[in-house]
């Protein structure tokens, strides 16, 4: 079984950075095959330019977007990684899903409507917030991003099975709850998996 990490935070040291690498670690106790790609360390250009839009409809698909889809379509199973900003997760992450899971290759329009192309595959999008559930409820930030992205993105492309899961304030509660959302992360990905 092989997994593709797609993880996007600016700082190494950070709360997410944290869980990519137990998601990581779970799932190589799990016997996964782990490809990992830190978006802003590979300074992955989000930006979806005519050339590369125009390419999806000729199939002259640019050279780095045709290795990203590679890992897409060499995984069983893809997690998203990212913080919660404005609603969504980074431009660099939004980019990324604009870019890759493109028509042609993710999906196709036909006579009866879109078709995903990405079936048999499992999705799953772990973010943070730092505002609290209470909060994240009062506003509908709890359903954005399993919406807009598990099942926008995930469901859309014809994944199998899918699902979101939003760590909340992480930027206020202590370190044992931090350690305690770690520990769910290792849960997760072993009901997951």
């Amino acid at each position: 079984m092989q997994a593709l990490l797609v993880y996007a935070h600016p700082n190494p040291l950070s709360f997410n950075a944290a869980i990519a690498a137990v998601v990581k670690e779970e799932l190589q106790k799990k016997g996964v095959e782990v490809k990992v790609k830190d978006l802003y360390a590979m300074n992955f250009n989000p930006v979806l330019s005519r050339e590369d839009f125009e390419g999806f409809h000729t199939g002259n698909i640019p050279a780095d977007i045709k290795r990203e889809q590679e890992d897409v379509k060499n995984a069983d199973i893809v997690i998203l990684v990212a913080p919660i900003w404005w609603y969504s997760v980074p431009a660099i992450m939004r980019g990324y899903m604009d870019r890759v899971f493109s028509v042609g290759f993710a999906y196709e329009y036909t006579e009866s409507g879109p078709r995903g192309l990405l079936t048999g595959k499992k999705g799953l999008v772990i973010t943070t917030a730092g505002a609290d559930e209470n909060a994240a409820k009062a506003t509908g930030l709890d359903k954005v991003i399993d919406w807009g992205i598990a099942q926008a993105l995930f469901g859309f492309c014809g994944f199998a099975e899918y699902k979101s899961k939003i760590f909340y304030a992480v930027t206020t509660v202590s370190d044992e709850e931090r350690k305690n959302m770690l520990n769910e992360v290792r849960r997760l990905i072993q009901e997951f998996v």
